[in-house]
């Protein structure tokens, strides 16, 4: 969000430009607004700083209504188990937000299930502070929402499991596409050197092409005289005629 600010304020917010949003991961640059050599005053632009502090909860609430969308669309449809998705995020932002949870739990669910009575969403927040509740695993999380490694892997969501796959077993599966990954660019970066594939080396090899045999000898004497190679043809034709049982 971009704003003009006079210029005792902008001097002032120059000097505490570093501190402003660490809390939040915000920083805010600070540039004089000139004409020719008069200044109109000091331009505060707030950007997000490189390495601020992930926020899990706003994370995993993002990582869910990617799923909701890709499952239903813009609105969970009415159902038995919609309500599902209401208990896991007042599960994560009691966590979160301790008491304050909440109103943060009534605007999701008018936002997500605008069809789902206040009642409805109070018994659900109700029954979560009746117990002393820890973070849910991110296996926990997968289970409860029924999400499959595939569909997981599809959408690219990371701070859920899946109930089907367990986590070490995920971790394996990610070890192998890395190494699958990084085969594939060391590949591409030998290509672009100049290097052969090994189906072009090897249909190039000499124990592949064998031109001695285009000149009836062994390869020991073709060696002792220099190498010399037959035409093209010839080594085709020679190729081409099958071995002696």
């Amino acid at each position: 969000m971009d704003r003009l600010v006079g210029a005792d304020e902008g001097a002032q917010s120059a000097d505490r430009a570093e501190e402003a949003g660490r809390a939040d991961g915000l920083a805010r640059d600070v540039t004089a607004v000139k004409i020719g050599d008069c200044l109109l005053g000091y331009k505060a632009v707030q950007r997000r700083m490189r390495g601020g502090r992930w926020n899990h909860f706003r994370g995993r609430m993002r990582e869910i209504e990617k799923l909701i969308r890709h499952r239903h669309g813009e609105i969970v449809p009415e159902a038995d188990d919609a309500l599902i998705y209401v208990e896991v995020i007042a599960s994560l932002a009691f966590v979160e937000f301790r008491q304050a949870f909440v109103e943060v739990v009534l605007g999701w669910a008018a936002r997500w299930l605008p069809w789902a009575g206040k009642g409805a969403i109070e018994e659900i927040i109700y029954e979560r502070t009746k117990v002393r509740y820890a973070p849910l695993t991110a296996d926990a999380l997968g289970h409860s929402l029924h999400l499959s490694y595939a569909e997981r892997s599809a959408l690219d969501i990371r701070t859920i499991g899946a109930f089907d796959v367990p986590k070490t077993k995920r971790a394996n599966l990610q070890k192998g596409k890395r190494r699958r990954r990084d085969r594939s660019r060391k590949e591409e970066q030998r290509r672009a050197a100049g290097a052969l594939s090994r189906a072009d080396y090897l249909g190039n090899s000499l124990s592949t092409t064998r031109p001695w045999e285009a000149f009836g000898i062994s390869r020991r004497t073709w060696e002792r005289r220099g190498k010399p190679m037959p035409e093209p043809k010839i080594i085709l034709d020679a190729a081409a005629v099958p071995l002696a049982a």
